[in-house]
């Protein structure tokens, strides 16, 4: 797992004014703000996460795979998490709350026919919505203020890239060729 994964997926809802329990590779979130409402979509966007009351988040992070129906019956392993007891390390964080699990993955196929499959796939297994890594990096670079200081290192990183415009789509890059 990659750690600097984990970091970006804690920030991002702890900037979302969730608390946030890390074991291992696994996050457990709690929503201290939680808006009224249903979570409709299985692939949640940034105006759903507040509708998030508890979660189970495993990251997991492929950054270069597209999570198809092949990939998620040949690495069955990405399920493990849901399998595993933590209830001593989370009695009094959850105290026997319900919560979502939710898998943090780079990218879901692009055709709609193996889109649906993967989905498929995954609710069967367990999972409860998924949430891309770019909704999560371009929720939390929205919510990073260019002129405030972080102690967290990650949006630090953030702040400082946004406030030399690292993020707009009008900057040239110094070292993109021309």
């Amino acid at each position: 797992m990659s750690y600097p994964s984990i970091e970006i997926v804690k920030e991002f809802f702890t900037i979302h004014s969730f608390l946030v329990l890390e074991i291992e590779d696994i996050l457990f979130v709690k929503n201290l703000k939680k808006e009224e409402g249903e979570i409709k979509n299985f692939v949640l966007k940034k105006e759903d996460i507040q509708k998030i009351k508890n979660a189970m988040v495993k990251p997991i992070s492929w950054h270069t795979q597209k999570f198809t129906p092949s990939v998620l019956n040949k690495f069955p392993e990405i399920f493990d998490f849901l399998k595993m007891d933590f209830s001593e390390g989370i009695k009094g964080f959850l105290k026997n709350e319900k919560f979502l699990k939710i898998l943090v993955i780079p990218a879901l196929p692009s055709t709609e026919n193996l889109r649906k499959q993967s989905i498929e796939i995954m609710k069967n297994k367990g999972i409860d919505n998924v949430i891309l890594f770019p909704t999560v990096i371009s929720a939390l670079v929205e919510k990073i203020n260019s002129r405030k200081v972080y102690l967290s290192f990650t949006n630090e990183i953030l702040r400082i890239l946004k406030f030399y415009d690292f993020f707009s789509e009008e900057r040239e890059l110094p070292f993109k060729g021309k």
